[in-house]
């Protein structure tokens, strides 16, 4: 019997090491995520050469989180939305950003990964160098980040969300969020992300989401992309949003 023991006590420390040993700082030699990826696993092509997008996930969500995102969503098929998804130009915020379809850019570095977005030109720092979210955490849009590498997998933690962004549509989230990214080059020009989202103010268990991203043409550009620019949206005093005519004047 000792010896089973002793076996299985050699088993659990060699696999503490070996799973150690897999997790790294740099990334991994010959690793290239350049050029512009495209986020691609909401998207399907229609017959005629139309986009139509997937309908959104629903999250395991308490019950009164439940309801608001039915009534979300009932008044936006109606066409009188009341949440301001994207119409007052805020940015989306981390997890939504990672979720949108317009292109982006991983930039990997030795002691940090950033990912530059077209929407609303934003930067994203994953900071790789060991260091901790600081005590005096400053709640933003798109968080605090820090990561490290699982030999091919990218995987980054983020936290100090602000909570008057959407976890989904119609949802919002509290500042206990915490969202993991696992990115990995599934096959030559495809990564996958897999992405896993627990706030237990809002979630009744762990939230977990994939995305695809796939490698564009080396052409193929970043627009620079201002949303107030003739921006035609707005926030009514009562909630709901409007969209203005060419007269200036809400339709």
């Amino acid at each position: 019997m000792s010896r089973n023991i002793g076996l299985v006590v050699v088993f659990i420390l060699f696999a503490g090491v070996a799973s150690a040993a897999g997790r790294s700082n740099t990334p991994p030699k010959g690793l290239d995520w350049s050029g512009v990826w495209l986020n691609n696993a909401g998207v399907t092509l229609t017959a005629t050469g139309g986009v139509q997008l997937r309908a959104p996930e629903v999250p395991p969500l308490k019950p009164e989180f439940e309801k608001r995102r039915q009534e979300v969503m009932r008044a936006m098929q109606a066409g009188k939305p009341i949440e301001d998804s994207g119409a007052s130009c805020k940015w989306p915020g981390v997890p939504t950003i990672i979720r949108m379809t317009m292109p982006q850019e991983f930039i990997v570095l030795p002691d940090r990964v950033v990912i530059l977005y077209e929407n609303m030109s934003q930067v994203r720092r994953i900071f790789m160098d060991g260091r901790k979210p600081p005590a005096d955490l400053d709640y933003t849009y798109n968080g605090f980040s820090t990561g490290h590498w699982e030999g091919d997998t990218l995987v980054a933690e983020t936290v100090g969300l602000r909570a008057d962004t959407f976890l989904t549509m119609g949802v919002r989230h509290s500042e206990q969020l915490k969202v993991v990214e696992r990115y990995r080059e599934i096959s030559p020009g495809l990564i996958e992300v897999d992405i896993t989202m627990t706030d237990p103010a809002v979630l009744t268990a762990p939230w977990n989401t994939k995305g695809r991203f796939r490698r564009q043409e080396a052409d193929f550009p970043m627009l620079e992309y201002d949303c107030n620019d003739n921006n035609r949206n707005g926030v009514g005093a009562d909630g709901t949003t409007f969209t203005l005519g060419p007269d200036g004047k809400p339709l």
